[in-house]
C-alpha cells in the first residue's frame, strides 16, 4: 500500500473515526485508490492494489457523470438547449412521432424511453457505434420511465459530434475537461475512433476530484465560471421518472423523508426498480440529503457533499462495495 498524505491533528475525533471506518470497508473490497478531502485539503489519500497518484484507471459509468458536465457547459453557453429535440439534429428520427420527440434533458437523465441498449452497443468490437444507436427500438414515451443503459448517451454523444461538427470526445477536451485541467489518459472507442460517452475513460482519482470541486462550486474553477450554476442546479434536480437521478449524478435527496429506502446504485439498476421504489430510494439515510454521486461499475465512486465541503473519491476493482454500507460508516 503506497500511503501519499494523512493530515488529520486538525479533524475532531468522530471525523477521523468515521474515515477510519468507511477506509476499512473499502480495503475488503478491491480498492485501488481512495482520497477523502474537505474544507481545503486532502485529509486522506492512499492507493492499494496496482492503484497509484499517477494511475488513470477505467471508471465506466463515471463516464456519463464528465460527460455530462461537458454538456451541461455547452447548454450554458448556448449552443443547445436541454429541451432541445435531440431530433433537429439527428435527423433520422424526425420521421419517427415518438424518437422525434426526445430532448437532451432526457437522454441525461436517462428517461428518453430508448431501449437501454447494452447488447447492441456493448454486444462484441463494434464498427460503427452511432450507427447502431440510431436504430435502437423506442420502449415507452419519452419522460415517462427511467431506464438505465448506455444508448441514452451514445446517443448525446452522436448529437455532440453532428452538431459540433468534431469529435466528441475533443470537443468535451477544449470545452469541458481541459479547462478544468482533467486529462483523460484514455477514451474507450468503437473500430472508427467515435469515443463512448457510457463508460471507458480512464483518468487518475486526482483528476477525479478536480471534477468533484466543479460540482461542488457549482460550475466554477477557481476565479470563473466554466459552468452556468443554474445548469448544475438543473441536473441534481432528479426526474419525474427518478428522483434519485439527474442529468447524470445519483442524489441522496429523498434521505430526508421517514419513508426512505437505502440502495446501492449498483444493485438498484440490476434489480430494476419501479418508478415507485426510485422515489423512495437514497443512497444512505445518515448521509446528508444535499450529497450528489458519480457512480461507476465495479465500486467506483466519488461522494459530493456541499453542506460539508466534503468530498470522498473512492476507485476500485471488483464486487461487494455498497453505497449503504460505506457511507454509512463515514456517516455514523
Amino acid at each position: 500500500m503506497r500511503k501519499v498524505l494523512l493530515c488529520v491533528l486538525f479533524f475532531p475525533w468522530s471525523l477521523q473515526a468515521g474515515i477510519e471506518y468507511a477506509a476499512a470497508i473499502s480495503a475488503k473490497q478491491g480498492e485501488r485508490a481512495l482520497i477523502v478531502w474537505q474544507k481545503g485539503r486532502i485529509i486522506e489519500e492512499r492507493y492499494r492494489n496496482g492503484g497509484g497518484v499517477d494511475r488513470a484507471e477505467n471508471i465506466y459509468s463515471i463516464t456519463k457523470s464528465l460527460c455530462a458536465l461537458g454538456i451541461l457547459t455547452g447548454a450554458g453557453r448556448g449552443l443547445f438547449k436541454l429541451d432541445e429535440p435531440v431530433s433537429q439534429t439527428l435527423t433520422e428520427w424526425k420521421s419517427d412521432p415518438v424518437k422525434n420527440k426526445i430532448t437532451v434533458r432526457e437522454l441525461l437523465s436517462q428517461t428518453s424511453g430508448l431501449d437501454p441498449g447494452y447488447e447492441a452497443l456493448y454486444g462484441g468490437s463494434l464498427k460503427n457505434k452511432n450507427s447502431a444507436v440510431l436504430k435502437i427500438s423506442q420502449r415507452s414515451q419519452p419522460g415517462q420511465s427511467f431506464a438505465y443503459g448506455p444508448a441514452h448517451y451514445e446517443a448525446l454523444e452522436t448529437f455532440i459530434a453532428r452538431k459540433t461538427g468534431q469529435s466528441a470526445s475533443k470537443w468535451q477536451q477544449s470545452t469541458f475537461l481541459g479547462p478544468a485541467d482533467i486529462q483523460p489518459a484514455h477514451w474507450r472507442t468503437d473500430q472508427r475512433g467515435d469515443p463512448f460517452y457510457s463508460a471507458g475513460m480512464h483518468v487518475t482519482a486526482r483528476e477525479l476530484l478536480k471534477a468533484a470541486q466543479i460540482t461542488r462550486r457549482q460550475g466554477w474553477v477557481w476565479v470563473f465560471p466554466l459552468i452556468s450554476s443554474h445548469m448544475i442546479q438543473e441536473a441534481m434536480e432528479g426526474s419525474d421518472a427518478n428522483g434519485m437521478y439527474g442529468c447524470g449524478f445519483w442524489l441522496n435527496r429523498h434521505a430526508k423523508h421517514s419513508a426512505s429506502v437505502e440502495r446501492d446504485v449498483e444493485e438498484a439498476i440490476s434489480a430494476g426498480l419501479s418508478r415507485a421504489d426510485w422515489d423512495r430510494a437514497c443512497l444512505s439515510k445518515k448521509a446528508p440529503a444535499d450529497l450528489v454521486a458519480f457512480v461507476g461499475s465495479q465500486g467506483q465512486r466519488v461522494y459530493i457533499v456541499p453542506s460539508q465541503s466534503l468530498i470522498i473519491v473512492r476507485l476500485g476493482k471488483g464486487s461487494g462495495f455498497r453505497d449503504p454500507d460505506f457511507l454509512g460508516a463515514y456517516f455514523r
